[in-house]
């Protein structure tokens, strides 16, 4: 079975509808992991974040102490339905609780400060491909966060509600296998844990999921917005835009035939 075939079984035996969910929204929970959080929300609201991160953290180590390729795919497919789980509920509460413009600033704020972690200890502890790829993967999430801001911004027409969710449903995947990744990569940092080799290369495979996810975050704006149309205020693809579709268009090629 292929990795995306497993992908989608995981999901749909716990019962998860990443079908359903808007791409405006799931995003919404990188705005707990900035560090300012705390002093943004309220103490109610902090511990509801604090009380899915501490449930994420103890997935994540469970998957960091694993020493093979198989028992990473093995906890991966049994823990990884829990984790979207989590993350979409976090996402919902932000949203609810939370002004927008707060969860744009907040967002912002989570994505450098994974970007500086990286820069700063990711060379020494995971090496020079491995840690480039979590600052590209990082790179990356940032443009689909901006992207994620102009798609809330525009209008759907009704006749495109069936390809938008189809392009929802193929973004909240990659994103999540990605961010999954990432979150691991993180922790280990946190904890100054290495990762062991057939581990680490599980986990960089994952992290290129990334770039599939903002071919559809992109696809996503395309509907709302046709190229065509564009205006100052919802840019068309700059050259970094063609590179990473270009590196997507690829890197899916390469995961279906997995």
């Amino acid at each position: 079975m292929g990795n995306r075939m497993k992908l989608a079984v995981t999901a749909d035996e716990a019962g998860l509808t990443l079908q359903h969910e808007r791409l405006e929204g799931v995003l919404s929970f990188l705005a707990s992991r900035s560090k300012n959080s705390a002093r943004a929300f309220s103490p109610t609201v902090s511990d509801v974040f604090n009380g899915c991160a501490s449930q994420i953290r103890a997935i994540l180590c469970t998957i960091i102490e694993t020493r093979t390729r198989d028992e990473y795919r093995r906890e991966f497919e049994r823990s990884f339905s829990n984790y979207v789980s989590l993350a979409l509920a976090m996402s919902h509460f932000a949203t609810a609780v939370i002004p927008r413009q707060s969860i744009e600033r907040l967002s912002r704020e989570s994505i450098c400060e994974m970007e500086s972690d990286f820069r700063d200890r990711g060379l020494e502890t995971f090496g020079e491909v491995v840690c480039n790829q979590a600052l590209f993967t990082v790179w990356t999430l940032r443009k689909i966060n901006d992207l994620v801001d102009q798609i809330v911004a525009a209008k759907l027409e009704d006749s495109k509600k069936k390809a938008d969710a189809d392009v929802c449903a193929e973004f909240n995947l990659h994103l999540f296998r990605a961010h999954f990744c990432l979150d691991c990569l993180n922790l280990a940092l946190q904890m100054n844990k290495p990762v062991y080799p057939e581990v680490l290369e599980e986990v960089t495979d994952g992290l290129r999921s990334m770039v599939n996810a903002y071919a559809h975050a992109r696809a996503g704006l395309e509907l709302r917005v046709p190229t065509k149309e564009t205006t100052a205020a919802v840019p068309a693809m700059d050259d970094e835009d063609r590179a990473l579709l270009d590196v997507s268009m690829r890197g899916a090629e390469e995961f279906a035939a997995d």
